[in-house]
C-alpha cells in the first residue's frame, strides 16, 4: 500500500509542477473507480433506489473542505480533486443519477463507485462473493463512459482506452 501511495504523491509533485504545459494536453478528465475518487455517485445511486443512504453522506465526511457532506468518503479533498484542481479544471461531477445535460461533462466527470469492485456482480456472485454495496462495477463505470462518449465527443480518430479502440 505505501508503495502505491509514494507514486501517486510522485506523480502528482509532478503534474503539479508542470502546470501550464500539462494543462494544455487535456481537454477533460475522466475518473473511474471506487470509494478513492468517488465524488458522490454512490450517494445519488442510494437516493434513487432506496431511502438508505451511505455514511459518505453525513458529516463528518466533506467538513474540512466543503463543509458539508458531498458524497466523498473524507473529510476534505479526493486525490481527483487535487489533480483536477493542479490542471484548471473543476472538480469533477459525478454521473450517476445526474440530470445534468452532456455537455456539462465535457471537462469531465466521475464514474467512481464506493465499493465498486473490477470483477461484475455475477462474477463475484458464481463464486459466492456477495456484492454488499453496489453492483457498479468497473465495467458498468467504462459502459457508462462509452455510452457518454458520443454525446461529448465528435473525434473521428477514435480515443483509446485502455490499450483498445473505442
Amino acid at each position: 500500500m505505501l508503495k502505491h501511495l509514494i507514486i501517486v504523491d510522485f506523480l502528482f509533485a509532478i503534474l503539479t509542477s508542470l502546470h501550464s504545459p500539462v494543462n494544455a494536453c487535456f481537454a477533460s478528465i475522466f475518473s473511474f473507480g471506487d470509494s478513492l475518487t468517488d465524488t458522490g455517485n454512490l450517494v445519488a445511486i442510494s437516493r434513487s433506489v432506496s431511502r438508505r443512504l451511505p455514511a459518505s453522506a453525513f458529516p463528518p465526511n466533506g467538513r474540512t473542505f466543503f463543509h458539508r457532506p458531498t458524497g466523498r468518503r473524507c473529510d476534505g479533498r479526493l486525490i481527483s480533486d487535487f489533480l483536477a484542481d493542479s490542471l484548471g479544471f473543476p472538480f469533477l461531477p459525478s454521473y450517476y443519477g445526474s440530470n445534468r445535460k452532456p455537455d456539462e461533462f465535457e471537462k469531465g466527470v466521475n464514474f467512481a463507485v464506493e465499493g465498486a469492485t473490477a470483477p461484475n456482480s455475477s462474477f463475484l456472485a458464481e463464486r459466492g462473493i456477495p456484492s454488499r454495496i453496489t453492483t457498479i462495477s468497473l465495467g458498468v463505470q467504462i459502459n457508462s463512459f462509452k455510452h457518454l462518449l458520443p454525446s461529448i465527443c465528435s473525434c473521428s480518430s477514435g480515443i483509446f482506452f485502455l490499450g483498445k479502440l473505442l
